[in-house]
This record gives C-alpha cells, sequence and structure tokens, in this order.
C-alpha cells in the first residue's frame, strides 16, 4: 500500500475526529436509512417467498368429457404434457373425485344422486416461471381449446390480487428508501462541505506546493465512505441481532439471506461515497 494512500486514510480519520458531531449525525443516519430500507428488502423478500409458495400450491384443473374413454384420455393427457410451462399433470378419476366430494361435504355423492355425475379430470402444476396471472390464463386458454376439455378452473383472481398489491408495496418501498437514500447522501455531504471549509487554509498551502489534485481529494473521499462503512456495519449488526432474538423467541417467523449484511455494508459504502464526491464537486474547486 502506497505512502500517499496511507496518508489519505489517517487524514480522513483526523478529519472525522475535528467534526466529532456532525459525523456522528451523519453515522447514525446512514445506520437509520440503511436500518428501514433492509426492514423494508427482509420484508418484500419474505412477501415474495410467501406468493412464491401459495403459487406453487395453485394448480389449473381441467374436467374431461364425461364420454371419453381411457384411450382418448390418454392421448389427451399426452396433449396437455407437451404444453410449454405444464410441470406435472395429475389424473383424476371420477371414484377420485366422488371421494374428495364426500372429505370436503362429508356426504357420498351416491345418498344424494343415484348417479355419480362428477366428471374426471387433470390437476396441472405450472412451472414457477409461468405462475403469474397473464400467462397462467393464457396457457388455460390455450388448453381449453383441446377436443375433450370441457372447463379449465384456476383462481386467477388471487393470482391478480397477490401482483397487484405486491406491486404497490414495491413501489412505496423504493420511494421510501430513495428518500432515506438521499438523505444519507445530504448528510455525508454537508459533513464533508463542513470538513472542506474547516481545512481551507490547509487546501490552499497544499496547492502551493504542487499536491495533486487527486491527493487533496482522496482523504475527503476517505472520510466519506468511513461514515458509511461505518453506519452500514452498525445496521448489519442491528440486523444480526434483531434476527438472532427472533429465531430464538419466534423460530420460522421470517426467512432472511446471509446476503443481507454485506449488502447494508457496501450500501452504506456507496452513499458515503457519492455524499462526498458531491460536496468535492462543489466545494473543492480544483
Amino acid at each position: 500500500m502506497s505512502s500517499g494512500f496511507l496518508y489519505s486514510i489517517g487524514e480522513g480519520l483526523r478529519g472525522l475526529r475535528r467534526a466529532k458531531f456532525s459525523t456522528f449525525v451523519s453515522i447514525f443516519t446512514i445506520f437509520i436509512s440503511l436500518a428501514v430500507i433492509g426492514l423494508f428488502v427482509v420484508f418484500i423478500f419474505n412477501v415474495n417467498w410467501i406468493m412464491t409458495q401459495i403459487k406453487s400450491r395453485m394448480e389449473l384443473e381441467i374436467f374431461i368429457d364425461n364420454s371419453f374413454t381411457k384411450e382418448q384420455i390418454d392421448t389427451l393427457r399426452s396433449q396437455i404434457e407437451e404444453v410449454a410451462g405444464i410441470e406435472s399433470v395429475r389424473y383424476v378419476s371420477k371414484e377420485e373425485a366422488a371421494e374428495v366430494f364426500r372429505n370436503e361435504v362429508g356426504r357420498d355423492i351416491f345418498e344424494i344422486l343415484d348417479d355419480n355425475p362428477l366428471p374426471p379430470s387433470f390437476q396441472v402444476k405450472l412451472r414457477p416461471e409461468v405462475q403469474t396471472s397473464s400467462r397462467a390464463e393464457n396457457i388455460s386458454d390455450q388448453l381449453a381449446n383441446f377436443d375433450g376439455v370441457d372447463e379449465v378452473l384456476y383462481r386467477r383472481d388471487i393470482l391478480v390480487i397477490l401482483e397487484r398489491y405486491f406491486r404497490l408495496f414495491l413501489i412505496i418501498s423504493l420511494g421510501i428508501g430513495l428518500v432515506l437514500a438521499i438523505g444519507s447522501i445530504f448528510l455525508i455531504y454537508n459533513t464533508i462541505k463542513l470538513i472542506i471549509l474547516s481545512r481551507r487554509s490547509v487546501i490552499e498551502i497544499m496547492k502551493l506546493v504542487g499536491a495533486t489534485r487527486r491527493f487533496i481529494r482522496r482523504p475527503f473521499i476517505v472520510e466519506g465512505v468511513i461514515q458509511g462503512i461505518v453506519g452500514g456495519t452498525l445496521a448489519a449488526l442491528f440486523f444480526s441481532l434483531l434476527f438472532q432474538i427472533l429465531k430464538t423467541e419466534i423460530p420460522e417467523l421470517i426467512v432472511v439471506t446471509q446476503a443481507v449484511y454485506p449488502i447494508l455494508i457496501i450500501l452504506g459504502a456507496l452513499l458515503g461515497l457519492i455524499g462526498s464526491m458531491f460536496a468535492l464537486r462543489k466545494f473543492l474547486k480544483y
């Protein structure tokens, strides 16, 4: 590591100590902002996971013409399995349908009617990439055109509601996260501005003795990045403690990926870098 870079780190740390209050406010704001952003990210991740689980359990039910023979049903099954996006097809006979009716209603179909009017059917499971309302509807329309298919049923209304509210929540979360990120950048910007103004005479002397533009600017960038890293680390520690408590008190309440911790630190460093670069561009004309 070069002596110039070591100097930048040392000077950056000294600069933070000179503006203790501003540094504390910036770090605390980054911590709060990243903590809130992290909560939204984890919540979005879990909502998406729940939606995926619900979608994976939803199936298309294809009712077959009651007059179809076994050979015709086998042919129809082969046609369905060839449709793009179909993961599995399970045949439900008239007898199985009567058993399902008895389990759900609590009465045997033959106690009500003399004959079993329930048609045979196929329960079709879709691949994850087509488990959306629009693509499921396309597949449903395609299956409905097959010879021998009386009706195709699936809970499109549930898919539409899930997608609509998830999209709305995602937009709101991104908006709040953007506002918090801008607030963090603004505070780092102000901290670096105060440090630049307090060291204006030192900067002028460095210019006179031939210090390069990069040499003068680098300590301020280091200060901004350090603020961001510290704020991000505090947010990561907060989440680690929070999830440990939740895991102990309420097991399997939420699903969280370990990648959230380094992401918070990297995001903090990025906010610090952006804030310091803005301040340098405006207040250090060199």
